[in-house]
């Protein structure tokens, strides 16, 4: 009886100590998770004009103005509307393999009903591997899916200082997210350098792509300051084929951004973006000409306390050019938005934000006239 205990404590004890091995092998060794979730609620108001922006969006998703416009869609009656949204919830893994080997996924989960039309339940926004090559300074080579190097707004409402985003990235008028490689390379703490190819500039749609020729891209950058308050400053240019079945069109542009902290507690960010879409169907479509910009002033009141004021423009002078239309629906029109808004710390890694917003959007030919968007959204960021 004591030989069969012994055995079955022995059996139990090596049973145990497999399991811990497994459960190290499985979560440890370099392996991190973090994240962040946003919710909120707001109101907007729309006049009776017709509404003729329709930004092509990210991931499908299609978003009017106003600073619930990525929530209820774009709406052409006169209308008051109050909601409640859950933009939504990011996950991030990480994993290392020794010193220079590293994966990386991105995982957004949303609700689909509190999004405009196109919206998805679930996006894989990166997934990508890094591997450092000891060539110089160290370079760092990246293939898979990953956000593009580009301007002064992020992808992730929650690394941004307001609630709302802006026609910028929501029309996609500058890449967003990309397919392909990536090198980057440090010359300098003052001066890097990315360089990406990629399957296409807008939306990175690979279904029934038969143009042989990638996009590329890259960012000079240049950063300076004391940590915390480091300042950038950027230029991205960009080419690729303007359309997923030809290689004869052909897209192209240039990005200069700045975040520039002038004070300890006051931030200046610029962004400017001009954009080529060469016609697809030279006689019936026309080569699209793009502008856009913002202006950012953050300023920290305290630890706990800080506001933005921003602007941001689109003007897309030409009407149409066949898939390619960023900020309307076939038409020559202008875009402007002015937000106001505020930060306060609520604990460590949780905000509450409140952001003010009016839009004008203002078709120069077509269907439809100036129409005015205002409302006002607060709501929570946690980041873990």
């Amino acid at each position: 009886m004591k030989k069969i205990l012994v055995i079955a404590l022995a059996l139990g004890l090596a049973f145990f100590a497999a399991n811990v091995n497994a459960q190290e092998k499985y979560v440890g060794g370099g392996f991190e998770m973090s994240g962040s979730i946003v919710t909120g609620m707001g109101y907007q108001y729309h006049n009776d004009k017709a509404n003729t922006e329709i930004a092509t969006g990210v991931d499908g998703v299609l978003t009017g103005p106003g600073p619930m416009g990525k929530y209820m869609g774009a709406d052409s009656s006169k209308k008051h509307y109050f909601g409640f949204f859950l933009d939504g919830v990011e996950l991030d893994i990480m994993k290392s393999f020794g010193e220079n080997v590293r994966l990386r996924a991105d995982l957004d989960f949303g609700r689909v009903n509190s999004f405009a039309a196109g919206t998805q339940a679930f996006v894989l926004e990166q997934a990508y591997a890094t591997a450092n090559i000891p060539a110089g300074n160290g370079v760092e080579f990246l293939v898979g899916r990953f956000n593009a190097p580009i301007g002064f707004e992020s992808v992730d409402v929650a690394d941004n200082d307001l609630i709302s985003q802006t026609i910028l990235i929501r029309s996609q008028i500058r890449p967003v997210g990309l397919t392909g490689a990536k090198i980057y390379y440090a010359f300098s703490d003052l001066v890097d350098l990315h360089f990406w190819a990629a399957n296409r500039i807008i939306n990175d749609d690979n279904f029934g792509r038969t143009a042989n020729m990638p996009a590329l891209g890259a960012r000079i950058g240049f950063n300076w300051g004391e940590e915390g308050t480091e300042s950038t400053f950027g230029i991205s240019p960009f080419f690729g084929p303007s359309d997923g079945s030809s290689n004869r069109h052909y897209s192209f542009g240039v990005d200069a951004d700045i975040n520039w902290w002038l004070t300890e507690s006051f931030a200046l960010g610029l962004e400017g973006i001009y954009r080529r879409d060469n016609a697809l169907v030279p006689g019936v479509d026309e080569n699209l000409n793009t502008f856009a910009g913002l202006l950012n002033l953050h300023y920290v009141f305290s630890d706990v306390w800080d506001g933005t004021l921003r602007y941001s423009m689109a003007m897309q002078r030409q009407g149409t050019n066949g898939p390619i239309d960023y900020i309307g629906t076939g038409i020559k029109q202008q875009v402007h938005e002015i937000a106001l808004g505020g930060g306060y710390a609520v604990a460590d890694g949780a905000k509450f934000k409140l952001e003010g917003r009016f839009d004008i959007v203002k078709p120069t030919s077509g269907a439809g006239e100036t129409q005015y968007v205002f409302g006002a959204v607060m709501g929570f960021v946690y980041n873990f």
